[in-house]
């Protein structure tokens, strides 16, 4: 199969990439020019042309040759995506999402969902994925940060009473699971949530992450509402921040899903919460970002 890819440069985009190749693929990546990661990029992919997902000029100059195109720059370019591949004939779309649309936020969900019907009511031959949290590598967003802190502190400050569920997934996992709906006739016309094996408290999970650096933080629990409105406060005053308020509220909510759809149609697997942890902390010590 021929793939443009996009948002290549990302860890989900990047893990996806090679699963790709790996797999016998041809892979097109989309690539905004003077982009500080293009050499990294130039290190995988099989073929890299200059555009923008935002924009369909670009994206109909790199879709002549595709069978499918990869979307993992964001549902938000969901229109330029849609209308560039109606124009090149390009008919299999696997669009990236994000769990989020399942929050109860308006702010968090409305948007995504909008862009989810642009794909649905698409006429092509599209599936939707939606990951969890990603983490995994150097390149992560969430965890990274999280376990850089736990080397570094011995308190551990925990908004509310950390009851609520996480349940983040390990890239490779990911990448498997966006390869497979890529793939299979089956999934044309479906939606997969692609979670971790299994939701974990966020007291758990912090102290999971911490065993596996071998840390034993102490936990300092801090009451979730004034926390809330003195991070507000600040943003109002536009004083520098580690998290924002809304980080904060969203605590509250549960961030868990099912996945048997995924497991059954897409033989979904992921791993443990505690391996993936592991093999990230080794990853970042390898690197120098972590203590060894």
């Amino acid at each position: 199969m021929r793939v443009l890819l996009t948002g290549a440069t990302s860890l989900p985009g990047l893990t996806l990439l090679k699963r790709l190749l790996e797999c016998g693929h041809d892979v097109r990546c989309l690539m905004r020019s003077g982009s500080p990661n293009l050499m990294r990029l130039k290190r995988e992919c099989s073929e890299i042309v200059h555009g923008d997902a935002g924009n369909e000029a670009s994206l109909v100059r790199a879709l002549p040759g595709m069978d499918a195109v990869a979307h993992v720059a964001g549902l938000t370019f969901a229109p330029q995506v849609v209308a560039a591949m109606r124009r090149s004939g390009v008919d299999r779309l696997l669009a990236v999402g994000s769990t989020s649309v399942h929050s109860a936020y308006e702010h968090r969900s409305g948007h995504r969902k909008e862009m989810e019907k642009v794909v649905r009511g698409s006429g092509l031959a599209w599936t939707v994925v939606r990951p969890t949290m990603i983490y995994g590598s150097e390149l992560d967003r969430n965890m990274r940060h999280l376990l850089r802190f736990l080397d570094r502190f011995p308190i551990f400050p925990l908004f509310g009473d950390g009851t609520n569920l996480w349940q983040p997934v390990y890239h490779e996992d990911l990448a498997r699971g966006m390869l497979a709906a890529l793939e299979r006739p089956e999934a044309v016309g479906r939606s997969y949530d692609l979670p971790g094996a299994a939701p974990l408290t966020y007291r758990d999970l912090v102290l999971t992450a911490a065993g596996a650096l071998g840390r034993k933080p102490q936990i300092l629990k801090l009451p979730l509402g004034p926390v809330r409105q003195a991070l507000a406060f600040a943003e109002r005053a536009r004083l520098p921040l580690p998290v924002k308020s809304e980080q904060v509220l969203r605590l509250r909510e549960d961030k868990a899903y099912p996945y048997d759809e995924a497991r059954e149609e897409l033989g979904y697997k992921p791993r443990p919460f505690h391996e993936g942890i592991a093999l990230e902390v080794a990853r970042l010590r390898e690197v120098g970002m972590v203590r060894p």
